[in-house]
């Protein structure tokens, strides 16, 4: 009986893979099933010969003969076959007339061996076999088994790598691959991801093996181009781990580690600590945060690119040291804080720190130096001001029942920290909160903690604790005389 193994393969194949996969028909194959012995094509004759329905190498049936021929009525390139035998069992493959091989032998095992039999001119006409099991006898007039490459780039990267995958016209029991002039072929996955490759031109060839043993004679193979990676600066470092993709810097020089290199620092770099009244370090968490430094600064700082008060508002990369008065619009961001909140050198064991998150809003860094004859332990607030977005309160101006929102922060902190709304300044050591501040009033909404609110033209201030909310009333941005509009 034929069995034309991998058919449903090769018709998914040709449905799915690319021109260049075209992969050679399976060979024919002799099963014994319902004990059959003759493909029509071929047959088999022995001296004596029984078909056994189960116990093949598969599990299903199998030929138990004395000595006999395999015939064929074609010549053929390589015929496959199982063998198994108490004794030694000898297979001669010939032209059908005088001309043989060197007979193969395979040692007597129990177990079930798979056997190749290859002619170099495809002119196996039959296989003279001396007794034994045999089973699965496959059979074709080219060589077996085909390899196709089924898929593969044009061109690569080193960093990005090239995938490949691949198939054969049978069940592979593996595959060999050689890059370019390697001096042989290696076991390869399949699929198989090639990085780290010189920009160049590149082939691969891929070879599978079958069942039986057989290594395709005539390996697939597919070339491609490795090209450098960008690199817009042309310091010969590539832009997918160049820490300043826009300027030259082959010594990728990072005072601070923050991941953006000395030559594309817009702010002060990030590795110069926290003084209380001098400066806060900041750090990008998350979305897009620009910075606006001041026209004035304490020398000191260090890392400018551009003077105070030509630079505007920056965006912030990484880790930077910002100087006290500086403005930050984190309105599509967020950004952590951490700012001295004590007199106490940076270095100094008993120096404290405040730390914060600030999100959704613009602010200003406000702090006072350690005052004259104070104590150095004595504690330092870090304050943050929110700041009037442009237009914001047109709303405020045009009604005096508007009660529409201005401007807002989200800030969770842990230390000394006050928010300066309009109307209330919310201080917390330890809590996350909101400051909103609207037309008509400054809302304060705690999550976490408690805050305390200090309200304008008020002695005593409101203790807010978590899941609450107080709201201090007060006309905000009203237009005044001569004025267009104020902020109280």
């Amino acid at each position: 009986m034929i069995r034309a193994h991998a058919l449903a393969l090769l018709a998914a194949l040709a449905a799915a893979a690319p021109a260049r996969a075209q992969l050679e028909p399976a060979p024919a194959t002799i099963t014994f099933e319902n004990g059959q012995t003759s493909a029509g094509v071929t047959t088999v004759s022995s001296d004596c010969m029984t078909t056994v329905t189960s116990g093949g190498h598969d599990g299903g049936a199998y030929l138990r003969a004395c000595n006999g021929s395999i015939v064929f009525q074609v010549p053929q390139a390589i015929v496959e076959l199982w063998v198994r035998g108490p004794e030694d069992i000898t297979l001669t493959p010939c032209d059908g007339g005088t001309a043989c091989q060197q007979p193969v032998t395979v040692p007597a095992t129990t177990t079930w061996t798979p056997v190749p039999l290859e002619a170099n001119d495809a002119s196996i006409m039959q296989v003279y076999f001396t007794g034994g099991d045999i089973d699965d006898v496959a059979f074709s007039p080219t060589f077996q088994p085909d390899t196709a490459i089924l898929s593969g780039p044009a061109t690569s990267t080193p960093d990005t790598g090239a995938t490949f995958s691949f198939a054969s016209n049978v069940a592979a029991t593996g595959y060999s691959c050689r890059l370019d002039d390697a001096p042989s072929a290696t076991p390869c996955p399949n699929p198989l991801t090639l990085t780290g490759l010189a920009p160049g031109a590149h082939r691969l060839n891929v070879r599978a093996t079958d069942a039986y043993g057989a290594t395709d004679r005539t390996p697939a193979q597919l070339t491609w181009t490795v090209v450098p990676p960008p690199d817009r600066d042309a310091d010969g470092v590539p832009d997918a781990s160049d820490n300043c993709p826009e300027k030259a810097n082959s010594d990728q020089a990072d005072a601070d580690r923050d991941g953006v290199g000395n030559a594309c620092e817009l702010l002060p770099a990030g590795d110069a600590p926290p003084v209380a009244g001098v400066n806060a370090v900041v750090q990008l968490i998350s979305g897009e945060v620009f910075v606006k430094l001041p026209a004035k600064t304490p020398l000191g700082l260090r890392g400018m690119r551009a003077p105070f008060q030509e630079t505007g508002f920056m965006p912030l990369k990484g880790i930077a040291s910002l100087p006290v008065g500086s403005t930050v619009d984190a309105r599509k961001g967020e950004l952590a804080m951490s700012s001295a909140a004590n007199g106490y050198a940076p270095a100094d064991r008993k120096a404290r720190r405040t730390q914060s998150r600030i999100r959704a809003g613009i602010f200003a860094i406000k702090q006072a130096k350690l005052k004259k004859k104070a104590a150095r332990s004595a504690r330092i607030s870090t304050d943050i001001g929110l700041v009037t977005p442009p237009g914001a309160a047109t709303a405020c101006t045009a009604s005096r029942s508007a009660k529409g929102v201005v401007r807002s922060l989200g800030v969770t902190a842990k230390g000394v920290l006050r928010a300066l709304g309009g109307a209330a300044t919310a201080t917390a050591t330890s809590a996350t909160f909101v400051t909103t501040d609207r037309c008509d009033g400054t809302l304060t909404q705690v999550g976490k903690g408690k805050v305390s609110v200090a309200v304008k033209r008020s002695k005593k201030a409101v203790t807010v604790r978590g899941g609450g909310a107080y709201f201090a009333k007060a006309r905000l941005f009203a237009a005044k005389k001569g004025k267009r509009s104020s902020l109280r």
